[in-house]
């Protein structure tokens, strides 16, 4: 017999919990008007495949075995046809791009570009090439031809022998379709080329720099600055790959390209020209960050410092680029710019100095000669400190430390850290000296692209407000990643070829840059829960060890003393082998010898499903540090390390032991203490309130002009009641407030992944009350309303 389907059923609405909000009078605290800016680096294909609107990969035949194994100059291209593809490097068109290709008919070239080029009907591009006619009659000709051999676009090159002249021609689309462009050369010919380039067109015919979705998502972020271009790749994998800004400036074909810190190509395309003109566009003033004089210590070897006897030099580099940025016409990089087409200045204000770095006795004398002479030749830019690459360790305090000594007014810190401890780090700067430097939190995330993330960064931004007299600035980072080219996530701005993919701390970021405050206000929160949630203690778990990249073989394990290994497989690789089960307190002893493979291990203690669980990794990031990583609801943060260490070795036996005595974790390797860590058990605060106000000025029915406070009041809710909310402000209890309120909400916890777009997005609706207002805020929520006296 049929079966009935079962009755829907609508899921109850969790009854509200109360919540009361008491906004009081301002603290004396200000908000820095520059304090919610973006951070744009050459990072999962950011920039060419990103912001940059170039179609073609790989136009100057630049790519080689440096950006990755496999690579080489014809990477990105593919022939056909009877000729040949030659590639030549004994006359090119500039020392910095060495590299061309010799077409000898007949032969077509087709550039796989990044993604195939979306046509629409009446679509235009502009075509610009170097090319050296060799030989033989004929023209060549272009095409952006789809896969079926269909030509969307099309038109010829008209080239002249005689050495390399520079081609530009225009292509329309007949038709809509997705193609990739084609250059095709007759029997007969003989055609050299480089430095091709493909761009889109505007409505008015110019040729776009930015591709236009990024850049309005961009521009609909508001930010106060624009921190560039790194990051890592400021400082760089080494001397010869630091990032030296006059190799990015003038004509495309004479810049300096390289091979990209994170694993691909820069042809800076984006060079710093392009940079400032992209502030200039976004309304945003810029924030170089510059070398401290040493490259990047994630190098085997660690970093190496530029040789003093050349400081001298470098030092006048970072001048140089100030006065590129705000000299006037009568000096030399004033002048230089003017000559590139911009004479005004572009106003930069922060100079960032180092990245990350270790506080080493070489960094803090090459730190201190660009920070002095910056300061002594143009006092009017804010120098930006380091302080290491965690919110915490032994970099992080002597930078600190450093700082403090040499009076840096601004110290950069970064934190990619759980939507845990953001919740639990609430007060992290409410006890920061006031004396001191501020405070740049220049690049921070929780981990993932979900919704806990996005609310539990919400909850630290208001506390970065409430301090900001210690917050200057702040940017999330990454900021962009391209599907399927990423070496990092999570990220605020996903996109392919013709999508742009807003995430949830996208919105987040927005509704703070967007609406913003002047005077800090203080806050009571009264209700259920806004003490925080409870942390449950440590309690051990399952042991596992796995070995990814590696095969480690497994001998004399030991759990509370107790031999474990003839149950035990011999070996672990990239699958975990479980090891035993222990409870809170626990000793684990084995020795790994790795066997084979180039990485190191993993032990760790947790959960049965491994949500909740403490990691060991010994041979971390190339198999050259150790790190002790604790991972909550799936999310995992290096709480101490990584430290530098030798490795695994092949063949080579260490003795690893690993003590959990409740919260505190210890682990030695071959006898020596690596690591001696707290768990931090302190409770989430995850119902979070901010308030601040600005001045408004408005004209009253007799025509006078006034000024009254509007107040930008900031509610998360990261839990899973709903509240009923009681905002009541600093305004008479009869007095009649109204606004507009922003509400974020409508998806779970976990709702969110990378690569998608957000499961939120903002909703706006008006409000009003007397003495205040209510407002009911869902499970899992943020809203900003903006409020004012009528």
């Amino acid at each position: 017999m049929p079966v009935s389907a079962a009755p829907s059923v609508r899921p109850a609405v969790p009854s509200s919990v109360p919540l009361r909000v008491t906004v009081g009078e301002p603290t004396g605290v200000e908000v820095d008007p520059d304090l919610w800016g973006i951070f744009l680096e050459d990072l999962n294909d950011a920039l060419d495949g990103g912001l940059n609107a170039e179609l073609v990969r790989n136009g100057d035949f630049e790519f080689s075995h440096a950006d990755r194994p496999g690579w080489g100059p014809l990477t990105g291209w593919r022939s056909s046809g009877d000729g040949a593809v030659e590639v030549h490097v004994e006359d090119p068109v500039h020392p910095n791009n060495s590299t061309y290709v010799r077409l000898v008919g007949p032969v077509e070239l087709t550039n796989d570009g990044y993604d195939a080029i979306a046509a629409r009907e009446g679509d235009r591009w502009r075509l610009d090439l170097f090319a050296w006619r060799v030989s033989g009659p004929g023209e060549a000709s272009a095409v952006i031809a789809a896969d079926d051999g269909q030509v969307l676009a099309e038109t010829t090159l008209a080239t002249e022998p005689g050495g390399w002249r520079r081609v530009v021609a225009d292509l329309a689309a007949t038709r809509d379709g997705a193609g990739q462009l084609t250059i095709r050369v007759p029997d007969g010919l003989t055609l050299e080329i480089d430095v091709v380039s493909l761009r889109p067109l505007d409505d008015d015919g110019r040729v776009l720099t930015f591709r236009p979705d990024l850049l309005s998502a961009l521009r609909d972020l508001a930010p106060s600055f624009v921190r560039f271009p790194g990051g890592c790749l400021a400082h760089g994998l080494g001397l010869a790959n630091m990032y030296h800004w006059k190799e990015t400036v003038g004509p495309r074909h004479v810049r300096r390209q390289t091979f990209n810190t994170w694993g691909y190509h820069q042809s800076r395309q984006i060079g710093y020209l392009e940079y400032f003109e992209l502030c200039e566009t976004l309304g945003a003033t810029p924030m170089p960050i510059v070398a401290a004089g040493v490259c990047c210590q994630n190098l085997r070897g660690r970093a190496r410092a530029i040789p003093m006897e050349e400081m001298a030099d470098y030092v006048q580099d970072v001048l140089d680029l100030i006065e590129f940025a705000n000299g006037g016409q009568d000096t030399t990089w004033g002048a230089r710019r003017a000559e590139l087409g911009h004479p005004e200045p572009f106003g930069l204000r922060y100079l960032g100095v180092g990245n990350e770095d270790e506080i080493t006795d070489e960094f803090r004398a090459r730190y201190r000669l660009v920070a002095d002479a910056v300061a002594r030749e143009h006092p009017e830019v804010v120098v930006i400190g380091t302080a290491g690459p965690q919110p915490f360790g032994r970099d992080f305090e002597d930078g600190w430390v450093y700082a403090r000594a040499e009076g840096v007014a601004v110290v950069d810190e970064h934190a990619y850290r759980t939507p845990r401890w953001f919740h639990q780090n609430l007060d992290r700067y409410d006890t920061y000296p006031r004396d001191g430097g501020q405070v740049y939190v220049g690049e921070y995330a929780a981990r993932t692209s979900t919704v806990r993330s996005a609310l539990a960064e919400a909850a630290f931004m208001v506390a970065l407000e409430r301090n900001g007299d210690v917050v200057r600035l702040a940017s999330y980072a990454p900021l962009l990643a391209r599907v399927g080219h990423t070496q990092w996530v999570p990220d605020l701005l996903y996109f392919d070829a013709t999508h742009v993919l807003r995430t949830a701390s996208y919105h987040v970021q927005q509704a703070f840059s967007r609406q913003r405050g002047t005077a800090v206000h203080a806050v009571e929160l009264a209700g259920a829960g806004v003490e925080g949630v409870p942390v449950a203690p440590w309690g051990g778990g399952v042991v596992r060890m796995s070995a990814p990249g590696a095969v480690v073989g497994l001998a004399d394990v030991a759990i509370d003393g107790a031999a474990a290994g003839a149950t035990l497989p011999s070996e672990a690789g990239d699958e975990p082998v479980t090891l035993g089960t222990v409870g809170a307190s626990a000793v684990v002893e084995l020795t790994a010898t790795r066997r084979g493979g180039s990485e190191g291990l993993v032990l760790t203690i947790g959960s049965e499903d491994s949500r909740d669980q403490i990691d060991v990794r010994l041979g971390g990031w190339q198999n050259k540090t150790t790190s002790l990583n604790v991972q909550w609801d799936g999310i995992s943060n290096d709480v101490d390390g990584p430290t530098a260490w030798p490795g695994l070795r092949t063949g080579e036996p260490v003795r690893v032991r690993l003590e959990t005595d409740g919260p505190r974790v210890r682990v030695w390797v071959d006898g020596e203490l690596r690591h001696d860590h707290v768990l931090d058990e302190r409770p989430e605060r995850r119902v979070v309130a901010g308030a601040l106000s600005r001045v408004r000025s408005e004209v009253d029915d007799a025509g006078a002009a006034a000024e009254r406070p509007e107040y930008v009041v900031r509610l998360v809710n990261a839990s899973d009641d709903a509240r009923a909310v009681r905002v009541d402000l600093p305004v008479g209890s009869g007095a009649v407030v109204a606004g507009e309120v922003e509400l974020l909400a409508g998806a779970g916890p976990e709702d969110g992944r990378p690569f998608e777009v957000s499961p939120v997005a903002p909703v706006r609706s008006s409000l009003s009350g007397r003495g205040g207002f209510d407002i009911e805020l869902p499970p899992w929520s943020f809203a900003v309303a903006v409020v004012a006296e009528r």
